[in-house]
């Protein structure tokens, strides 16, 4: 398959106009005023089946599903031949959506084993409303992702609508970089070198109660023009150790 240099965003929302759908557009952004092309898919519009764990296996040997699946075939497609992706995921009950998942699960049967997208610059974007809960545990799902398929990630960005603002800048700026990355890939060379970058990725490793500690920094810090997100979570941890939560 043909490849090319495109960043493709999926907003993987049943929202096309929601936070998802402004976070990865953000990205697409900034990637296109770096001179990358983009492009723009809403996973509502093509829900994947769901995997139907068939034996013998062998869609890992013809890279394809043996049954029958339109928007699979489409967005695999896509993502088999992009030069970077940005992929947006909304937060339910700290997990991503369901069009996520079943995207992500037969990409896994598919093409986890043969390692087309080893290298490619990714992206992983969620937004956690509501409470804020989520917004590192809805982060893991896509990294995982990421890392099974053997793409080479950015560093992740957590959102909530408390720190929105500052998430759709920070956005921009990382669709800037994935637009530089996205004209050359840098695959991996073994397991080995992949797992250090993953682990050296900041966020993931959090705690549930680190989560929560993030979420009162950001959301101090953007209720304070005059105090950055260090400061916030430093206020975040004295309240917590006063048993103000």
């Amino acid at each position: 398959m043909e490849q090319n240099n495109a960043v493709l965003g999926i907003v993987g929302s049943p929202n096309p106009q929601g936070r998802t759908n402004q976070l990865v557009s953000a990205a697409l952004e900034g990637a296109s005023g770096a001179g990358a092309a983009t492009e723009l898919i809403q996973l509502k519009e093509h829900v994947v089946a769901p995997c139907r764990d068939c034996l013998p296996w062998v869609c890992m040997d013809n890279l394809k599903c043996s049954f029958k699946d339109e928007a699979f075939a489409y967005l695999s497609g896509k993502l088999l031949s992009c030069g970077a992706l940005v992929l947006g995921a909304p937060v339910y009950w700290w997990d991503v959506s369901g069009l996520i998942k079943y995207l992500i699960l037969k990409m896994f049967r598919v093409y986890a084993r043969s390692g087309p997208l080893n290298g490619l610059p990714a992206l992983g974007l969620a937004i956690a409303g509501g409470t804020g809960n989520g917004l590192v545990s809805g982060l893991r799902p896509l990294y995982h992702f990421f890392q099974m398929m053997q793409m080479r990630a950015l560093p992740p960005l957590p959102a909530t609508r408390f720190n929105f603002p500052q998430a759709l800048d920070k956005a921009a700026q990382q669709g800037e970089q994935i637009a530089g990355l996205a004209r050359e890939r840098a695959p991996f060379a073994n397991l080995e070198e992949r797992l250090i970058w993953y682990d050296d990725l900041p966020y993931l490793d959090m705690s549930r109660a680190q989560e929560r500690e993030l979420l009162a920094a950001l959301t101090c810090s953007a209720a304070s023009e005059d105090m950055s997100p260090a400061q916030g979570l430093a206020r975040a941890r004295a309240r917590g150790a006063a048993g103000q939560r």
